[in-house]
Parts: C-alpha cells; structure tokens; sequence
C-alpha cells in the first residue's frame, strides 16, 4: 500500500482548506477545498508561487513571526491566529514537522464555529 496516497487522499477530502507552504513561503500544495476556496486568487495557480503574494504586509509580518515561533521551540506544533468573522471560523497555523522535529513546512488550519 503506498501511504504517500493514502495520506493525499485523506488531505485532498478534509472539508476544510488546507493549503501547504515550505520554509521558503512557497505554495507547494492545495486540497481540493483550498483549491475552491482560493479560486478567485488563482486557485491552483497559486501553487509554486509565494504565500506573500496574496497576503499584505501585516499578514506577512505576522506569518513570519509565527515561523520564528515554530524555528525557536520545536515542540511548539500550533498557534492561535484569531478568528474570520467572514468565514465564521477560528485560525491557527500549524507546523509541519519531519521525524527529526525539523521545520519542514507549514498550514493554516480552520475551525468552524459551532
């Protein structure tokens, strides 16, 4: 059994968007809710480009004093955004770890409020 498609698999059918970027800002993939719900910036022609260039300057800044966050404290795996009155859901952003605790990447992860 391949694991790799399996877990794609499980990603590309959470309801909710899931957009991943590496330690370089760059968009390196989409699931099929974050492709819907990024369509009108470009849905997946945002993969390969910048994060930064869909977030203004204070998004930015904020992006990357999480990162800073995440590259100082290897156990910390998440951290509280705030919350999207537009989409009625709390944000955080979550650190994608390898087996060694490494950075390796990154997400924003949405939850409904209910």
């Amino acid at each position: 059994m391949d694991f790799n498609m399996v877990f794609k698999d499980i990603v590309d059918n959470e309801k909710n968007p899931v957009c991943f970027v590496d330690t370089n800002h760059i968009i390196t993939y989409m699931n099929k809710s974050a492709l819907k719900r990024y369509a009108h910036r470009g849905g997946a022609n945002l993969i390969g480009k910048s994060l930064f260039d869909c977030h203004n300057e204070n998004s930015k800044k904020l992006t990357l004093e999480y990162i800073d966050r995440f590259l100082k404290d290897d156990n910390l795996t998440e951290i509280y955004m705030g919350y999207n009155e537009k989409h009625k859901e709390n944000n955080y952003i979550v650190a994608v770890r390898d087996e060694n605790r490494k950075l390796i990447g990154y997400y924003e992860r949405h939850e409904e409020d209910k």
